[in-house]
């Protein structure tokens, strides 16, 4: 059944964002943006992490479902602003066009925005079934894991290093604002809705978050260097054209593969330490770890 069991999530996340838009009475420009940013494909690994550390928390799946379509419309809103001309200027997400070519570079710059919004709309909901106090526990670890001194700062200095030579230790800063952090929020917001917490276990999910945030990154500037446009969706060598800092820039390809499975030596050993219900993020670590774009 494990073996079944990302795709199982990946397609209930799916029909969840599908339903989601679609009860939506509205056709504007804007709505139609939102829609195809969030619903043109990927691996959904952030909400595929909201159903692991849920089913670790014995959480009800109906609040799980919320908290993935959150992470699911703030990562859309990152890529749609990633992608955008002032930023990484790519044409390609997934193998379709960025949301900026399809519509325009305003409209992209409004669907990010609104998506962001939206996202906390949902947290604050009286749908949302959790108690007050996590609620605002879930928000504040959010918005400081997507803002100023998060993911957003992230973005600010990705652009600041290009064409400059910063060490190992500003890319992994970098890299675990731009990326590390949201994927650690996902863990440690999932976590948090259960009924009892347990220090041990809790630290151990925010140390895994960390973990494969950090796998996640190298991954990608790994494929970036190895594979092909086509099979990664977006361009591929981009950042070697845009002459960006990378982990293979830095250190080579062979020690970035080194590193990547010291990292992936250290993740295996925190999930095999969680006291229950670990086997999907067992599942989960290798499908990220092996993934091919």
């Amino acid at each position: 059944m494990s073996d079944n069991w990302i795709a199982l999530n990946q397609s209930r996340i799916n029909k969840i964002l599908i339903n989601f838009f679609n009860s939506q009475d509205n056709n504007s420009i804007l709505h139609n943006a939102c829609s195809y940013s969030v619903l043109n494909g990927g691996k959904r690994i952030r909400s595929l992490l909201v159903y692991a550390v849920g089913s670790i928390a014995n959480t009800d799946i109906k609040i799980l479902d919320q908290i993935a379509i959150t992470f699911e419309l703030i990562h859309a809103y990152s890529l749609i602003h990633d992608d955008l001309p002032s930023m990484d200027d790519d044409n390609l997400r997934r193998g379709k066009e960025t949301c900026h070519i399809k519509y325009n570079e305003a409209q992209a710059i409004l669907a990010g925005d609104a998506l962001q919004a939206r996202a906390f709309e949902l947290l604050s909901s009286p749908e949302f079934k959790l108690s007050i106090s996590k609620k605002i526990s879930i928000i504040n670890i959010l918005s400081r894991a997507i803002g100023g001194a998060g993911m957003v700062l992230g973005q600010s200095e990705d652009i600041e290093s290009i064409n400059c030579s910063p060490d190992l230790k500003y890319l992994e800063e970098l890299q675990e604002l731009k990326t590390g952090l949201l994927i650690q929020a996902a863990c440690e917001i999932s976590y948090l809705t259960a009924k009892k917490i347990d220090k041990k276990t809790q630290k151990l999910v925010k140390k895994i978050g960390l973990l494969i945030g950090r796998i996640y990154q190298i991954t990608d500037d790994i494929l970036d260097y190895e594979s092909n446009t086509i099979t990664l969706g977006k361009t591929a060598g981009k950042d070697k054209k845009d002459n960006k800092v990378t982990y293979v820039s830095l250190i080579g390809l062979k020690k970035s593969k080194e590193r990547n499975s010291s990292y992936f030596s250290e993740l295996k050993k925190c999930v095999e330490a969680l006291p229950s219900n670990s086997k999907n993020m067992m599942t989960l670590i290798n499908y990220i770890y092996s993934r091919a774009y």
